[in-house]
């Protein structure tokens, strides 16, 4: 049966032993784990202590790994567990460590998703729905999710999603039916919900002069004529350009006049 022959701390961590058996160098021990089993000089192990000693060991090396983890920023369990994971550490030992973080309050994600929520209100542009999609990114609970993205709704002020649409709306450029559902894309991949969006599309001012709406429609005229001409030609021509300029919300009117104006418009009349 070995016996501890020498315990002494190690020179770079004042928190870990060297644990000698029979003279020779056995393992490095955390200190939870000298205390834990009250390991002494002259002490005889069993093979069954030192397997226990091993596995305990083991288990206080993935806590202080996760405390150090978690000493950064708030974690969810799923972060923790990629994180020990990596330094592959069997499951068992990994699970043991998430018990600890729980029952120590480390992981908590009802706390993490109160933190997250308030950070991306005051600091970013982004809505619920990215807020909702990061918390199931991150391995949140449902019911979890479910609570905090109520709260963000009605948390975040409208003032401020209003102000992000004004930004957008400044931004684009084109007829006001274009400009609108540019905006409201804009506002969807950022996270809000259409209720939302509905109500911001309320409050912004879409209105444009006839002088802005005859500059927009010439400088989309000259660019899909431009790039039609590189496909077709004729009556086939400007069908094209027609049908183009409708879907970015000019009246066909308005588009004929262009192309008149403009000396393009040979031939269209036998396609009305």
């Amino acid at each position: 049966m070995p016996k501890v022959t020498k315990i002494e701390v190690q020179k770079n961590n004042k928190e870990r032993f060297n644990l000698y058996l029979d003279g020779k160098f056995e393992m490095g021990i955390d200190i939870n784990t000298l205390v834990q089993f009250n390991l002494k000089k002259d002490q005889l192990l069993e093979e069954v202590d030192m397997q226990k000693i091993q596995e305990f060991d083991l288990y206080r090396r993935g806590v202080n790994m996760a405390i150090q983890y978690l000493s950064y920023k708030k974690r969810t369990e799923k972060e923790v567990r990629q994180y020990l994971e990596k330094y592959e550490m069997n499951l068992n030992v990994i699970q043991q460590v998430i018990d600890f973080c729980y029952k120590e309050k480390l992981i908590d994600h009802e706390d993490y998703a109160e933190s997250l929520k308030n950070t991306m209100i005051n600091t970013t542009e982004k809505g619920p729905e990215i807020y909702k999609q990061k918390l199931y990114q991150l391995g949140i609970e449902p019911t979890v999710i479910d609570n905090y993205t109520q709260l963000y709704e009605q948390q975040q002020p409208l003032d401020d999603v209003i102000k992000v649409g004004k930004k957008i709306l400044k931004l684009k450029k084109g007829h006001e039916i274009k400009v609108k559902q540019k905006v409201t894309q804009s506002l969807l991949r950022k996270g809000y919900t259409l209720d939302a969006i509905q109500i911001v599309m309320n409050e912004l001012d879409f209105f444009q002069d006839e002088e802005t709406l005859d500059n927009l429609l010439q400088r989309d005229l000259e660019k899909v004529y431009n790039k039609n001409c590189r496909k077709y030609d004729g009556n086939k021509l400007i069908m094209k350009t027609i049908e183009a300029l409708m879907r970015k919300g000019y009246k066909y009117d308005k588009i004929k006049s262009k192309l008149e104006e403009s000396g393009i418009s040979d031939g269209t009349e036998e396609n009305e």
